[in-house]
């Protein structure tokens, strides 16, 4: 994997806060040897109240707020080099798009905001922004430390064709694997229509029921050829059923995942509200880590 410009990590945006993003982006970059630079939006509402109107009180305060975030990054990496990029910006989503296009990372780390799904629909978080908008994979972190040694979950659409989105996740989520000797799976979910769906498409349940099996079984054989062809024990893979981001939340949940690797396609406003968007569903909802991985021919409108 090209490392380009190393890895970008996004600072949470309150000083005296932990830092996860940035505590296992350290991890990553020492795993991988590779570059690491420090962002964070310094802008302070409550520093503008407070100085109102005054331009130089607004200029002297704003140069400490930038020198108190240096510090506080030199305490939080201790002896590795970093680049930082501490400045103040009231448009959040402007300094989040020229930060990425000015960096070109391989990678995006950022901790996963705790709102709810109605406030993140109404106003849409980083991570969310970083997922639809930036060219590169995106993970997105949790509190929670990693196990030692990680496991690592590869969730893959196994009857694509080979070469498309689903070997970008897998080999990512090697890439990471081999950096973190972490362990590495991949899993298919199957999801059965809707038993509704059925009745009104006309198809009669119990004739559905008997064509269940032929399904399960192309998947099977779908996951098997993926495993072969990308060099995967077949006791590393998992065939799932059921409804995709609760069965994906409720096996990582169980089986202790770390880290869940997903690949995501653009996907316009209508688009998203009519068929939903797996990636970014699964952050409101499970406590590991995802990881999300564009398409080869992903392209990016922030340039």
């Amino acid at each position: 994997m090209s490392s380009k410009n190393g890895i970008l990590v996004f600072l949470d945006r309150d000083l005296k806060a932990p830092q996860p993003a940035l505590e296992k982006a350290l991890k990553l970059a020492r795993a991988a040897g590779q570059r690491l630079t420090v962002a964070v939006n310094s802008d302070s509402a409550a520093m503008r109240r407070a100085v109102g109107f005054d331009d130089q009180r607004r200029e002297n305060a704003e140069r400490q707020i930038v020198r108190a975030w240096e510090k506080r990054i030199d305490d939080l990496v201790g002896d590795v080099a970093v680049e930082k990029r501490v400045a103040a910006h009231r448009d959040a989503e402007t300094a989040l798009r020229e930060t990425v296009v000015d960096c070109a990372p391989s990678l995006i780390v950022v901790h996963t905001s705790d709102e709810g799904t109605l406030k993140r629909h109404l106003f849409t978080p980083r991570d969310w922004l970083l997922i639809r908008h930036a060219p590169c994979p995106v993970l997105c972190v949790h509190s929670p430390a990693w196990s030692d040694p990680p496991r690592i979950t590869a969730a893959v659409e196994p009857e694509e064709e080979a070469g498309g989105l689903d070997s970008a996740v897998i080999h990512q989520a090697r890439y990471w694997s081999e950096q973190l000797h972490g362990e590495l799976e991949a899993v298919h979910v199957l999801e059965h229509p809707d038993e509704t769906l059925l009745l009104v498409a006309g198809e009669a349940l119990p004739e559905y029921a008997a064509s269940a099996k032929s399904i399960r079984d192309y998947h099977a054989k779908a996951l098997a050829e993926f495993a072969r062809r990308e060099n995967l024990p077949d006791e590393r893979t998992t065939l799932l059923e059921g409804p995709v981001t609760r069965t994906l939340v409720d096996y990582c949940e169980d089986e202790g995942c770390d880290l869940l690797v997903v690949g995501t396609v653009r996907r316009n406003t209508v688009e998203r509200l009519l068929l939903g968007a797996t990636a970014e569903s699964l952050l409101t909802r499970t406590v590991n880590d995802v990881l999300v991985v564009k398409p080869e021919d992903f392209e990016s409108d922030w340039t």
